[in-house]
């Protein structure tokens, strides 16, 4: 559950882009604008994808040679007092940089709004634990807004600025940001992952009220809660205080993590609590990562264990994920103890040295075969069980074999112990995780824990 702790990593690029952009303030508009125009900017092609990064930043072109459509920028960019460093004084240049690159490259942006600005956290100093933050920007506190109104207005002007409507957008806007996800983990809130501070009840008024203004700036837009960090009892418990207050009316997906949490990424558990709350919703996971810190594998292995896992949650009701180890970062990660991740260049799609790991073609080769509008029928699926107190990071998908249909096409994704179903026969195509292709006959393809996707000719 150990990530890159993100303002390590980018603020010596905050410092760099300060130093070469120019500032734009201005009065805060949204309260007074004119009825919204037509859209002017048209949403990407590939907002559909199901394939993302967090972030795709560390090497945007390979990251979109392997597939990926979607960048999970680190939370800072969309920060409040970044943003508005001072009150009604607004400064979008380091974002409207990242954005630009982004979009140059092809990839739609989910943003993560951070409610806090170090000149509206004054008023918390001394009621929560200061946090510590190399970033001298960064705040103190983690804790709800305490001039709500302002933040709301913050989060008018933030979206009105990527909602691609004609006014007073970004200018050189390619796509609309149409995706806003609200803080991040609110239930972590102990050194040295302090994400937020505050009971449910503070993190669901922040989740309301940035709903109804991100709302208010752009009806179509869809609001994500803040990723829940995984399944256990802390976890639950918080999320479950926040949506007996309501939450659910609040967001418009579902959003899990699952960071060494396992290749079910946490689905199975997630949906059955949806489920006990009466809550149907498109769930996006927007944090994977597959290494087991306890537990370091091969290369090859990692390639197997995400396409076991993107398979799986896709035929789970799963619509979009985020791997957060596409490269690592120049100045490396920190240790565990600082927040740091505990993943390797073992599970990278490019490694180090610039090379592609075979990683990259695995996620290559499942968006080639699966990233299309799909559905589904199962054949077989045998998952190992949860361990409620244990280790979940070597959990696996033992077998799996199911049959997606993409518009007129069909493509089975079979692995583990068994035969091939039935209904395949004859000559097919077999498509290695690799990219290589063999044309067999059917009574000839044996299953392994390596997935294969297959098709009839």
């Amino acid at each position: 559950m150990r990530r890159i702790c993100i303002t390590v990593l980018i603020v010596a690029l905050i410092s760099v882009c300060f130093s070469c952009t120019k500032k734009t303030a201005k009065k805060p508009t949204s309260s007074s604008k004119a009825k919204k125009t037509t859209p002017t900017v048209k949403k990407s092609e590939k907002e559909s994808s199901h394939f993302g990064f967090m972030p795709a930043g560390f090497d945007y072109k390979n990251g979109k040679e392997a597939g990926g459509n979607w960048d999970r920028p680190f939370f800072e960019l969309f920060e409040w007092g970044l943003l508005e460093p001072e009150p009604e004084t607004f400064d979008f240049s380091l974002t409207d940089q990242y954005v630009k690159k982004a979009q140059e490259y092809g990839f739609n942006t989910l943003a993560c709004i951070q409610p806090f600005a170090s000149w509206d956290q004054e008023a918390n100093l001394g009621k929560f634990p200061q946090v510590d933050s190399p970033n001298p920007r960064g705040t103190k506190t983690r804790a709800k807004p305490s001039d709500m109104k302002a933040y709301r207005n913050f989060v008018k002007e933030l979206v009105e600025r990527y909602d691609g409507d004609g006014q007073d957008d970004m200018p050189g806007l390619k796509y609309p940001i149409k995706y806003w996800e609200v803080a991040n983990e609110p239930e972590m809130q102990e050194p040295p992952l302090i994400f937020f501070q505050g009971p449910p009840q503070d993190y669901f008024e922040v989740l309301k009220s940035t709903y109804e203004a991100v709302k208010s700036a752009d009806s179509d837009a869809k609001v994500l809660n803040g990723g829940m960090a995984g399944m256990k009892d802390f976890m639950t418990e918080y999320w479950q205080e926040v949506l007996d207050l309501g939450g659910g009316d609040y967001f418009d997906i579902a959003n899990m993590h699952s960071i060494g949490h396992g290749e079910p990424l946490n689905i199975p558990e997630f949906r059955d609590f949806l489920s006990k709350n009466n809550l149907s919703k498109p769930i996006w996971v927007t944090e994977v990562q597959i290494e087991d810190r306890q537990d370091k594998k091969s290369e090859e292995y990692y390639a197997q264990s995400l396409a076991r896992s993107y398979i799986f949650a896709l035929a789970n009701g799963v619509d979009k994920f985020f791997y957060v180890n596409l490269r690592l970062p120049e100045r490396g990660l920190p240790a565990e103890g600082e927040g740091g991740p505990g993943f390797s260049d073992l599970s990278t799609l490019i490694s180090e040295e610039g090379q592609k790991q075979p990683l990259f073609y695995a996620h290559q080769t499942i968006e080639e075969k699966l990233d299309q509008p799909i559905s589904v029928e199962k054949i077989k699926e045998d998952v190992e069980p949860a361990v409620s107190d244990g280790h979940s990071g070597s959990r696996k998908v033992l077998v799996g074999q199911y049959k997606f249909k993409l518009g007129d096409k069909t493509v089975y994704a079979l692995w583990g112990t068994g035969e091939t179903p039935a209904e395949i026969s004859g000559k097919i195509k077999v498509t290695y995780l690799d990219g290589e292709e063999k044309e067999m006959n059917a009574s000839e393809l044996s299953l392994t824990e390596n997935p294969v996707f297959v098709e009839k000719l």
